[in-house]
This record gives structure tokens, C-alpha cells and sequence, in this order.
């Protein structure tokens, strides 16, 4: 009997492939024989028969035994088996898709890095030797049972929606929120696909309204005007308007099958948007939404079609109402999109992140007794964070474990925008993340660092570590008003003390990620592989984006925090400082825009046409209108 040792790859391997026949097995064979022909070993593949119930994939080389199937015993969801010894290696799962999960697994683990969308950022080891893995048995199990991305197309800006798919299946994600139109590729990779997003209000066409305006919502009750629009939403209790959105739905439905579920938020607004008629101005908007969601749970049980429906927590449904129960057929989606990320959703010295979690707690019991609850999070929004690229792993490891804890089964988070000029690092580390419950910030960062730079770890070590200590602490919004709506581009007007210290924390931020980026450059060194300097370079362009972003930040929070004192004192003096501080904020737009377009961003982002513009216009109108408060001078 041959003693345990590692399994050396020879120029050649076999494999033994059992599976379902599915496009998912044959495309996880495919792409095992893709990296092993990438690391310089040639393939051959014959299929087998598997015991039943159980897919594998065996690889040896031609002079040794083929290794037995693992056990499944202990596996999750789409976990896997992994058995090495010097017989070869067995990858063996109870899905197609725990097959796929384990071949990017072990690619990773034969040194591949997949750091970004397309051939390009997959990252082969450059020194080729023999290949080799450490003899061992282990069981790999995710810690939610389905996870993944909600996605935008704007994504697609820098990437094909295909490369961003198979990226994600790298990634090792089952589940993606995208198109119909991708269902043969979404089944291909083995991803659970949800489709729609804000479209509630669509299902009432608003050319009814000049006919029967009393199916649309009343904005103000009827003692003060009863005045109905049809700018949002609709009047919920109205039986014909329920009767015309579930029609509408019920078409909208026989266009999607094949979708796990089949999305139709209420408006994306930060407050209002309900029906204050005398029907339903006792229902909260939580209760209204309910009520709306419960129309489209009935129009799903009478299409017999195994789709799900969700209900958000989000904006003003923030907290769940009292008196309209949750259907079977939904679910909770918790979108917590002001909150504060500078610290982790259960961290108690939150006052900001206290609400949420109480938020949290409560529709988990509301919905007791309902599966799938989502978190739906924003690591990856470039519209949340005004363009920028927060590095904020100890957040993100922090939050799994809160939402494990209160039950979550699918978790994902929302990208829009992707990683024109360097990797989206948030993704990668919450990808590691949602397969390994032990790992910490500084273990994320010492692995990938060696990954990306084995010639000098510490070098980009030191910047990980510098970026995420710089944007954790820059991205708290702690004691800001929780009634307000806020992100990071509309920074609060307030005269709380917790203004103050953000501007300067704004300031401070830009100076640091300047230096850290300054430390990053003098450490490059001519004898480094070319897609190193290339990647670390891009990595600075970036980073000297966003510290001239965050100095308009500061200048902008100076500002408000002027504004509001100005508001409470009519002090003229304070009025100018607060002009004069907004002034700086459009002044230093137009350096941020240039180092933007350096960094390589690309012009039709949503950082340009929605971010730079747009708030250097809101800022010009606000200045014209605080202008008439000055005394005119003579």
C-alpha cells in the first residue's frame, strides 16, 4: 500500500468523468482541461458511470490507479469533496454545479488567481515547475446556500456580459440577478437565476391615469386637497388596480420561465411614493408594499409556475409593518443601502448600524416560517460610493457572520459599475469569504499579496492594508441622522460635531491613500513580471482618483456642515465660509475628472455622466440660492 504523499502532475493526465450530461458538468470537464492545458499538462477524458446521486471527476497519470469517489457525507448545497493522494485526485459532489465549484477550487489551489473578467485577468503561475497538491481529504461547503451578485448592466462597460458571468462562476457563485436572455448561459455555469428589479409601478400603465385617476395614489388625504398623481406607485386597495397588475404580471411571468424569481419593486424612492386616500392612508408603506407583493404572490399561485416573488427592505420599508402577512411565495430581500460601512452591521458601537440590525431582527421574524430570506448589500455599488472603490474586507467578513447568524440563505450583493482600471478587490475578498468562515481581513490580504507579488508580498501587503484601514475609517456615517436620506454623494447638512470630524476624516483619507499610493510606486522594481508593474500602476492611477475625490468630499461636507450652522445663526460670515467651501468642492471636480480619465475610466461611467456632472451642478444651484441670503453689499 502506497504511503500518503502529494500527487505530482506529469505531462499528461487522464480523466474520469460522471455526471448528468448536463451543459454545467461538461462545461466544468471543459474548463478543467482548459487550466491544466493553461499549467502545461495535456489532457485525455473518458466518461464513466458514478453511483447514483453522486458526479465526480477523477484525474491521474497514465502508470497509476485511479482514485476511488469520495463519500459525500458532510457536503452542502453545491460543496464538493476533495481527495488527493499519489494516485491522483477525486473532486466528487452531489450537483453539476459543486463539480464546477471544485474545478476553479483547485485551479486555485495549483496557483491560479482569478483576479478579473476575461483570459487576460485569470493569472497563471509565470514560473513553471512540476505541479503538485498536498495529499489530503477535505469537504468544501459554502456558508449560505446560494450567493452571487445582483447586477447591472451598466457593469458591462469595461467587460462582455459574458466574460462577467464566467468571471462570477470562477468566483464560484450559484446565483446571479441578470437578464432571461442569459438563461442558457446562467444553467451553463450553474448559476440560480433572478430576473426584474424596480417595475412595480409599471404593471399600472400611467396613460390610464386621465381616465380613472382614483387607481393611482392620492398624495395628500382628502381634508387637505385629495389630489392623486400618477408619478408613482398606484392606490393599492383599489380592486381594479389589483385586478390590472396581476393581469399585467401574470403576462409578464410567461415571459420569464426558467427564472427562480421574478422581481417587481415598488418605486426607488427615499420616502413617499404610497397612497393616502382614505382606503389605504392607514397602511405604512412597508404594509402597502405588502399588500402589493401579495398581489403578485397570488398572480404566481394561479400561474402554477415555480417562481418566487420578494419583498424589499429598503428606504421607507426599512421596517417591516404590522398588519399585512408575508406570502409563501416571497421572500425577504434586506437592503440596507444607508447604512454605515465603516463599520460591520452588528458592530454595537454603531449607532447607524444598531437600527439596521433591529431592522434586520424584525423581518427575519416576520417572515418566520418562510425560506430563502436575502441580503441584498452594496460592496460593489459605484453609484452608493460616488465612483469609488472602498476596500472594506473586515466589513464584509464581519457582515457574513451576522447574517449567517440571523438566518440569511442567499447572499448577495449589488454591482454596478465594474473594475475598468484595476480588480473590484471587495468582490474577491467576499467571494473567499462566503466559502471560508475562518478568514480574516489580514489572512485575505497576506494570501492575495502573494498571489499578485511573490517576489515582494509585503510590498503590496503594506497598500491592502493601508487601503482598508484609509477607506473603513473614511467610509463611516455613524451618527448622522437616520431619518435623512444620505450616501456617499449627498453628504447630510448638519451641525452634529459627527460633521466636523468627517470632513476632516475626508482630508485626512486623500492624504493617506495619496502616500500609501506614493510608497506603492517606489517599490516597484524593473525586474518584476510585466502584468505585476501593469496591475500595481493601474492600482495607483486609481487610488490618485479617489483621494481627489475624497478631498471633494471634505470640501463638500465643510460646506454643509456651514450651511446648517448658517440656517440656525443667519451668520453672513458662516454663509461665505459655506459658499466659499462648496466652491472648492466644484473646483477640485475637475481635477478628480482628470485623474479619472488617466486612471482609464471609461467615459460613458456612471461616474461621469451621474456623478461629476450632475453634482457639480447641483452644487452651482445650491450656491445661487444661498447667495440671495447675503446682504447686497453697496
Amino acid at each position: 500500500m502506497k504511503a500518503m504523499s502529494n500527487f505530482t502532475f506529469g505531462e499528461s493526465v487522464k480523466i474520469l468523468s460522471a455526471g448528468s450530461g448536463s451543459p454545467c458538468h461538461k462545461h466544468a470537464v471543459s474548463e478543467l482541461c482548459r487550466i491544466l492545458d493553461r499549467l502545461g499538462v495535456k489532457t485525455s477524458v473518458s466518461p464513466t458511470v458514478g453511483r447514483s446521486g453522486i458526479f465526480n471527476v477523477r484525474i491521474f497519470c497514465d502508470a497509476d490507479p485511479f482514485p476511488d469517489t469520495p463519500s459525500l457525507n458532510g457536503i452542502f448545497s453545491d460543496g464538493f469533496a476533495l481527495h488527493v493522494s499519489s494516485e491522483g485526485i477525486a473532486l466528487a459532489s452531489s450537483t453539476d454545479k459543486g463539480i464546477l465549484n471544485s474545478v476553479y477550487d483547485l485551479a486555485e489551489r495549483l496557483g491560479v488567481l482569478f483576479l478579473m473578467p476575461g483570459e487576460d485577468g485569470e493569472w497563471i503561475p509565470e514560473k513553471r515547475k512540476a505541479i503538485s497538491i498536498a495529499a489530503g481529504k477535505q469537504l468544501v461547503n459554502p456558508r449560505f446556500k446560494y450567493h452571487g451578485v445582483y447586477w447591472e448592466k451598466l457593469a458591462a462597460e469595461d467587460f462582455t456580459v459574458e466574460e462577467w458571468l464566467r468571471f462570477y462562476a470562477k468566483l464560484r457563485f450559484n446565483a446571479v440577478w441578470h437578464e432571461i436572455g442569459d438563461l442558457a448561459l446562467a444553467k451553463e455555469l450553474g448559476f440560480r437565476l433572478e430576473v426584474g428589479g424596480h417595475g412595480l409601478a409599471k404593471l399600472l400603465p400611467r396613460e390610464l391615469f386621465d381616465r380613472e385617476p382614483e387607481l393611482f395614489r392620492m398624495f395628500q388625504p382628502e381634508d387637505f386637497g385629495g389630489k392623486r398623481t400618477k408619478d408613482s406607485n398606484f392606490c393599492v386597495i383599489n380592486p381594479k388596480t389589483r385586478q390590472i397588475i396581476m393581469d399585467n404580471f401574470a403576462k409578464k411571468l410567461k415571459q420569464m420561465e426558467g427564472a427562480y424569481a421574478v422581481h417587481a419593486f415598488a418605486d426607488d424612492l427615499p420616502a413617499g411614493g404610497w397612497c393616502l386616500c382614505p382606503s389605504c392612508r392607514a397602511l405604512p408603506p412597508t404594509d402597502q408594499a405588502m399588500l402589493a407583493t401579495r398581489y403578485l404572490a397570488e398572480t404566481v399561485e394561479k400561474s402554477h409556475l415555480p417562481i418566487r416573488v420578494s419583498i424589499p427592505a429598503y428606504h421607507d420599508t426599512m421596517m417591516p409593518g404590522r398588519q399585512i402577512d408575508a406570502p409563501k411565495e416571497a421572500f425577504l430581500l434586506f437592503a440596507p443601502r444607508e447604512r454605515c460601512y465603516g463599520h460591520a452591521l452588528g458592530d454595537p458601537s454603531c449607532a447607524r448600524n444598531r437600527f439596521y440590525l433591529h431592522a434586520l431582527r424584525a423581518w427575519v421574524e416576520k417572515f418566520r416560517g418562510i425560506d430563502d430570506s436575502h441580503a441584498h448589500e452594496y460592496y460593489f455599488d459605484q453609484i452608493l460610493f460616488r465612483g469609488l472603490y472602498p476596500f472594506l474586507p473586515g466589513i464584509i467578513l464581519e457582515d457574513m457572520k451576522v447574517y449567517a447568524e440571523y438566518g440569511i440563505e442567499c447572499y448577495m450583493s449589488l454591482q454596478v459599475a465594474g473594475p475598468a482600471v484595476a480588480p473590484e478587490f471587495n468582490m474577491l475578498v467576499y467571494a473567499k469569504g462566503l466559502w471560508d468562515e475562518s478568514l480574516t481581513q489580514d489572512a485575505y490580504i497576506a494570501a492575495l499579496s502573494k498571489s499578485v507579488l511573490p517576489e515582494s508580498p509585503q510590498v503590496w501587503n503594506k497598500y491592502l492594508s493601508s487601503r482598508a484601514r484609509i477607506f473603513t475609517d473614511a467610509m463611516r456615517m455613524c451618527d448622522h441622522n437616520i431619518d435623512i436620506y444620505l450616501d456617499y454623494r449627498w453628504l447630510p447638512e448638519t451641525v452634529h460635531p459627527f460633521g466636523r470630524e468627517m470632513a476632516k476624516a475626508y482630508s485626512e483619507a486623500s492624504k493617506q491613500l495619496t502616500a500609501a499610493v506614493a510608497d506603492l510606486e517606489s517599490a516597484i522594481q524593473p525586474s518584476w513580471p510585466e502584468r505585476v508593474t501593469a496591475l500595481l500602476r493601474k492600482e495607483s492611477l486609481r487610488a490618485k482618483f479617489e483621494a481627489a475625490e475624497l478631498l471633494v468630499m471634505s470640501c463638500q461636507q465643510s460646506a454643509l456642515n456651514d450651511f446648517t450652522e448658517f440656517m440656525n445663526t443667519r451668520s453672513a460670515d458662516t454663509l461665505r465660509r459655506a459658499i466659499s467651501s462648496l466652491e472648492q468642492a466644484i473646483s477640485g471636480f475637475e481635477p478628480a475628472r482628470a485623474k479619472a480619465v488617466e486612471a482609464g475610466i471609461p467615459a460613458n461611467s456612471w461616474y461621469f455622466s451621474n456623478i461629476n456632472s450632475w453634482m457639480r451642478g447641483e452644487f452651482k444651484r445650491k450656491i445661487d440660492n444661498y447667495k440671495l441670503f447675503l446682504p447686497s453689499e453697496k
